[in-house]
């Protein structure tokens, strides 16, 4: 009967281990999540600064 409690205690706190594990690879997913929203914020940008370089090149050649 002792080894039997010993396994379940052994279980539940493999089953702990297991759960924390996926608790911070749940966090671990969301901040992949927000970098990547910040670097797609980052080269969108760098997109849009390109963009109004080249419309404010395209209006000096229509005002000449």
């Amino acid at each position: 009967m002792n080894e039997l409690v010993e396994n379940n205690v052994e279980y539940y706190k493999f089953l702990s281990v297991i759960h924390e594990i996926s608790k911070k690879s749940h966090i671990i997913a969301i901040q992949k999540d927000s970098i990547r929203k910040v670097y797609q914020n980052y080269d969108s940008k760098l997109y849009r600064l390109k963009l109004e370089k080249e419309i404010a090149e395209l209006d000096k050649l229509l005002v000449k």
